[in-house]
C-alpha cells in the first residue's frame, strides 16, 4: 500500500471515529462536560489512536468537542454567549440561504417545505421532543435549495451544533405554534419568489429562536447546578 493509500485509509477512519462520536453527543450517550478517553475509545472501536486523534482535531473543528491541557478531550458545554453566538451567526447565514432560494425554489419543493413544517406542528399535540428535527430538516432543507455548496457546508455545521444544544434544551411545547408560523412566512415569501421578504422573515424568526434559546439556557443551567 502505498503512502497516499495509507492516508485516504487513515482519514476514512477518522471520519467513521468523528460520526460515531458526533452521534453519541446528539444522542446524549456523551453529554455537555463528558470527557472522552482515547485509549479507551480506540479499544472500543478496535481502531489505532491515530485516526481516533484525526477525530477529536474534526470534532474541535465543529465545536462539538474541546481540548483540556489537564483533563483531555471533553464535550463542549452550553454557555449563554456560546449559543447566542451560535444563533448570530446562523441567523446571518440562515438570511442569506433563504434569500437565495427564493429566486430558485420550485412549485414541489415548497409542498416539501410545507409538509415538514406541519409534521412539526403536529408535534405540538403528539410528540414535542420531536419538533427540533423538523425545524433543522425545515432549515437544512432551504440551505440546499440555495446553490450555495459553500454555504451549505458551513450551515450544516452549524446544524450540528444546534442540534447538540438542543438535545440539552429541547423545544417547548408552547413554542413550536409560534415558530411553525414564522415558518409560514417564510415559505411564503418563497412561493412569491421574493428574496428581501425571505430574508427578513428569516431574521425576525430568528431573533425570536433566539430570544426562546436564551431563556432555556438559563432555566437549564439553574437546574444543572
Amino acid at each position: 500500500m502505498t503512502k497516499n493509500s495509507m492516508r485516504v485509509v487513515q482519514e476514512s477512519i477518522a471520519e467513521m471515529v468523528a460520526k460515531k462520536i458526533r452521534e453519541d453527543i446528539m444522542n446524549r450517550t456523551l453529554k455537555s462536560g463528558d470527557k472522552i478517553r482515547e485509549v479507551e475509545l480506540s479499544k472500543q472501536l478496535n481502531v489505532s489512536r491515530t485516526p481516533v486523534r484525526e477525530a477529536f482535531r474534526i470534532l474541535q473543528s465543529e465545536g462539538l468537542v474541546v481540548h483540556n491541557p489537564r483533563v483531555g478531550v471533553v464535550v463542549t458545554s452550553i454557555g449563554i454567549n456560546d449559543v447566542v453566538q451560535l444563533y448570530e451567526v446562523r441567523g446571518v447565514l440562515e438570511q442569506l440561504s433563504a434569500q437565495s432560494a427564493a429566486s430558485y425554489i420550485t412549485e414541489e419543493q415548497i409542498r416539501e417545505l410545507k409538509e415538514i413544517n406541519n409534521k412539526m406542528r403536529a408535534c405540538a399535540d403528539e410528540n414535542p421532543e420531536d419538533a427540533d428535527n423538523y425545524d433543522i430538516e425545515f432549515h437544512i432543507y432551504i440551505a440546499k435549495l440555495a446553490h450555495n455548496p459553500i454555504l451549505e457546508e458551513q450551515l450544516a455545521i452549524l446544524h450540528r451544533k444546534t442540534h447538540m444544544v438542543l438535545n440539552f434544551v429541547p423545544f417547548q411545547k408552547g413554542r413550536i405554534p409560534y415558530s411553525c408560523k414564522e415558518h409560514d412566512d417564510i415559505i411564503n415569501a418563497l412561493e412569491q419568489h421574493e428574496p428581501e421578504i425571505a430574508k427578513k422573515y428569516m431574521d425576525i424568526h430568528f431573533q425570536k429562536s433566539t430570544k426562546s434559546l436564551r431563556d432555556k439556557i438559563i432555566a437549564y443551567n439553574s437546574e444543572i447546578k
